[in-house]
């Protein structure tokens, strides 16, 4: 027997003049491996219990061990790729598309969900969440390619399941937007309640009052001006109507602006809009009243600022509105009254 050391110099000795290290383990010494002889016939050599190679040696070794090579001749099928279908190529441009738009919603604070789209033309897709309107995460989930909309909801079994977010068979839960809707006044404060898995979410969902939704609002219906009578011409006639317009718009558009303000979420572009709206609104109102003053002794416009018509015992604050004389306030409000 010769050393370790030994051992290592001598397969590399002989695997320099072309002897092949084998995965062969010698059969005496059960842990150095068989060399074989670079030429025909093959003998098998172990640097550990041989001395030198002869063509008669470790053959015991050799008819103990299996036979582990795998014969030249023989060789592996050539593998072939699968030929490219145009269903994989659909899928495979899909999930590119998919990719790229997740990519581009999630800069722009969408988040990718562990849910994949129900949609059975969709393969693979994963549902990405609108960013935070509040101080809760929005419910629905979005399909970057069929574009559903989908929220958590449950089965005729219980069990949790991904709905279409309009879907009339959608539970009274999610129906945020055909409650919010239906409602016919808004406070500033009001919340949107959805039910996920079994948590209770609120979602911040301010409605915009409509323009000419004065009269369903208790906060405006309050500040409507009082009808005004007509004149005694013609030209006064059309002046008065395109007056009485730009006042109820006025009061339309400040109650707008109240609710904007006062509104959880603040639509920083809508307050600018409104505003503008009002700015262009008194600006025509100002312009109509001079030629409405003091024309039949009953009433007159003034492009006075004020929140309320003369009826109110409130101080001027801030609305082009129409002056009534307090003496005749009464009267014209009973006139107009029995008139309509």
């Amino acid at each position: 027997m010769t050393s370790i050391v030994d051992v290592s110099g001598k397969l590399g000795e002989y695997m320099l003049k072309g002897w092949i290290l084998t995965d062969k383990i010698c059969a005496k010494c059960s842990k150095v491996p068989l060399m074989r002889s670079p030429t025909s016939p093959d003998s098998y050599f172990c640097a550990n219990c041989d001395s030198s190679p002869s063509p008669g040696s470790s053959l015991q070794a050799e008819s103990a061990q299996p036979n582990a090579e795998v014969s030249s001749a023989l060789s592996s099928p050539t593998f072939a790729l699968p030929v490219d279908t145009e269903e994989i190529l659909r899928r495979r441009l899909q999930s590119d598309t998919a990719s790229a738009e997740i990519g581009r919603r999630m800069l722009r604070g969408w988040t990718m969900l562990a849910d994949e789209c129900p949609n059975t033309d969709c393969y693979g897709v994963p549902l990405v969440r609108p960013p935070k309107a509040g101080p809760e995460k929005d419910p629905r989930k979005e399909c970057v390619i069929c574009g559903s909309v989908y929220v958590d909801g449950k089965d005729a079994l219980g069990q949790d399941r991904l709905v279409p977010f309009n879907s009339t068979t959608e539970p009274e839960s999610h129906q945020l937007s055909h409650v919010t809707q239906s409602r016919p006044a808004v406070s500033s404060g009001s919340r949107a309640v959805l039910t996920s898995k079994g948590k209770e979410k609120a979602i911040e969902k301010p409605e915009t009052p409509p323009m000419h939704s004065y009269q369903t609002h208790p906060y405006l219906a309050s500040e409507v001006p009082m009808m005004l009578p007509p004149a005694t011409s013609s030209t006064s006639s059309a002046l008065g109507v395109s007056a009485q317009s730009l006042e109820l718009s006025l009061y339309t558009l400040s109650g707008r602006l109240k609710y904007l303000a006062s509104a959880p979420v603040v639509d920083v572009s809508s307050i600018g809009q409104t505003a503008d709206a009002i700015s262009k609104v008194s600006q025509a109102l100002t312009q109509v009243t001079p030629s409405l003053a003091g024309s039949d002794g009953i009433y007159s416009f003034t492009p006075k600022v004020r929140s309320r018509a003369k009826r109110t015992s409130e101080k001027p604050v801030g609305l082009a509105s129409v002056h009534f004389p307090a003496s005749d306030a009464s009267a014209i409000y009973s006139r107009a009254t029995k008139r309509s």
